[in-house]
């Protein structure tokens, strides 16, 4: 299945090398949900797809809720909007608004998402989505995406939460779960920092260690079995030190500044349930 939005670093491609190694469970958390392709392409009974990003998750609510509406809204937009001046426009009333739960917003974050750069979904320290407009022949409307999405989610009793990853995991997750968390990534050709952002901050060090802590602690304290992917780099094998890699190449959507486009190895690091073999 493929996902709604177009996504720097969903993991379409990524998903035979990942699925093998996603545990058996009846439910799957997912604390970055992103471009959900993980959920798209698994077959637990439940999930809890959380993000951080209140456009992303009021985005798959709306969907879910009124997958019809929101289909008549952006399609709308699609046929009268495909100019760099409409996007603009667009991209600046999106900022201003300050209702973040509603329809109309849902509908212009997906035309945003499919008229914008690159798949990129970006916000500056405001919070105002600043992702420049690109330049699209004939940006693809993904109706067919939109509606087997919400039938999935109704499906499977999917919650849509929108809490940061350290709630995410202390609040939704039980002996019943497994957890698959997709952080921002280092990349080892980027700038000194190396680091991509997490809504409007960056995801350094210091939350890459918190993140590894708090995977431990519901993996040991209850059972979860996790799964992480990552790129591979010493910062990486130095957060998640303890848990098993392995590891595989991905073809990279995105050309961050410095990076080339083609393919990267990644790792796919595992913590098995207590108990558990491998």
């Amino acid at each position: 299945m493929r996902p709604i939005l177009k996504w720097a670093g969903g993991k379409s491609r990524l998903m035979p090398h990942l699925s093998p190694l996603l545990p058996t469970a009846d439910c799957l958390v997912e604390p970055f949900v992103g471009g959900a392709s993980v959920f798209l392409n698994t077959d637990h009974r439940r999930y809890v797809l959380a993000d951080i990003n209140p456009d992303l998750i009021n985005f798959y609510q709306a969907v879910v809720d009124s997958p019809e509406s929101v289909i008549r809204a952006v399609l709308s937009l699609f046929r009268r909007a495909n100019t760099s001046t409409d996007y603009y426009q667009y991209r600046t009333d999106f900022r201003q608004w300050r209702v973040t739960k509603s329809l109309e917003r849902a509908a212009v974050f997906l035309y945003l998402n499919r008229h914008g750069y690159n798949g990129l979904c970006r916000y500056n320290l405001r919070g105002e989505f600043n992702v420049p407009y690109g330049c699209y022949k004939k940006p693809y409307f993904p109706e067919a995406e939109i509606r087997l999405f919400a039938e999935k989610a109704r499906d499977t009793h999917t919650r849509f939460v929108c809490l940061p990853f350290e709630e995410a995991l202390a609040f939704h997750v039980d002996e019943h779960c497994a957890v698959y968390a997709d952080p921002p990534y280092y990349f080892p050709q980027e700038d000194k920092a190396g680091f991509t952002g997490y809504y409007i901050t960056p995801f350094r060090d210091e939350a890459h260690q918190a993140l590894a802590d708090a995977l431990i602690e519901v993996n040991q304290r209850r059972g979860a079995p996790v799964v992480l992917s990552g790129s591979d780099t010493p910062r990486t094998h130095a957060a998640y030190a303890g848990f098993t890699s392995h590891y595989t190449h991905a073809c990279y959507s995105l050309a961050a500044k410095g990076v080339s486009r083609g393919k990267a190895v990644e790792v796919i690091a595992t913590l098995s349930a207590p108990g558990a073999s491998g």
